[in-house]
């Protein structure tokens, strides 16, 4: 699926937690936080499909600088 990419700012320890949760999940910090939109109380988007946990082949440090600038 495409995506557009955006910048959006947090505070330093909040971006540790971020990444601890993400990695926790084996998500990617993108993933982590497009899931924590999703299944915001208010969110207007489609709730996330089903667990966290991705497949664990998947590299999370690789998909983390895919895209960086």
């Amino acid at each position: 699926m495409p995506v557009a990419n955006t910048t959006i700012g947090f505070p330093p320890e909040m971006l540790v937690e971020i990444d601890d949760h993400a990695d926790e999940n084996n998500m990617s910090r993108a993933e982590y936080v497009r899931h924590c939109v999703r299944q915001a109380h208010d969110t207007p988007f489609d709730e996330p499909r089903g667990t966290l946990t991705k497949d664990e082949h998947e590299n999370i440090e690789d998909r983390r600088s895919e895209g960086a600038a």
